[in-house]
């Protein structure tokens, strides 16, 4: 039987019809019911609802592609992204990403506690991120990034310290790009409960293997993959401990 939501959008009733909860999405992925947590459903209801809350270019960092690469080279893995945010406008703002700085210039600069909220934060990975950042910087003021979006990826891994993740974000970003997924913990643990993704999956490992999943997975259930990359990811984060809870309870609806 189809599940039929009635909503009110946009100032009228819309209706959204979506497949029987035991049906596939792809192979081993199946809708759920829509008012369960962390279903494809789910997310297809969401992203129907808030889809005016979605701006491709809302996705954007930086001013330009050296304030993009480098946003996203200061954020990322172990590093909040209040964190990360508040380092890169801290280095915009005094001028670092209009030079080639050495890595103990940058250094010097992450170093120093970040003001955020009146709370003083230590950046961390200062000493790594500083080498990272200076050779970003000198790479993009000396080559031409390609406009093909797997291209421009590949290119991005030519950077030191940006692996696929990092150069799918920067990517989805700055291009407005579909064709890449941002595999972070958020979407990993949204995939084990969907049962997109099995135990012994890492993105660390399985990358892309996991990206194709989840494109098969926003082409199924039709939403633009960035779209639902940005969605997963926010409220993935805002349930922090609950999502955590099912995934070791083994739940997935």
């Amino acid at each position: 039987m189809s599940q039929r939501i009635v909503t009110k959008l946009n100032n009228r009733v819309e209706t959204l019809e979506l497949p029987d909860p035991n049906e596939e999405v792809t192979p081993g992925v199946y809708w759920g019911n829509y008012t369960h947590l962390f279903t494809p459903a789910c997310w297809k209801v969401l992203s129907w609802t808030q889809q005016n809350n979605f701006k491709p270019k809302s996705y954007r960092v930086g001013d330009n592609l050296t304030e993009e690469i480098s946003a996203c080279i200061l954020g990322g893995y172990g590093i909040p992204s209040e964190v990360g945010l508040a380092a890169f406008h801290w280095v915009k703002e005094i001028g670092i990403l209009e030079i080639t700085p050495s890595e103990d210039e940058i250094y010097k600069v992450l170093a120093e506690p970040l003001v955020i909220n009146e709370r003083r934060v230590r950046y961390r990975f200062a000493r790594q991120k500083s080498k990272y950042l200076s050779y970003a910087l000198k790479k993009i003021a000396h080559e031409t990034a390609p406009e093909d979006s797997l291209k421009f990826r590949s290119w991005l891994m030519g950077f030191e310290g940006i692996g696929y993740k990092t150069a799918s974000w920067i990517t989805r970003n700055w291009l407005h790009s579909d064709k890449v997924a941002i595999i972070d913990i958020h979407i990993h643990r949204a995939g084990l409960l969907m049962n997109l993704y099995n135990a012994k999956q890492t993105p660390a490992k399985n990358y892309l293997e996991m990206e194709d999943d989840f494109l098969r997975l926003a082409t199924g259930i039709g939403v633009k993959a960035s779209q639902l990359d940005v969605l997963i990811w926010q409220e993935m984060k805002l349930a922090g401990n609950m999502a955590l809870r099912y995934i070791r309870q083994g739940i997935s609806h």
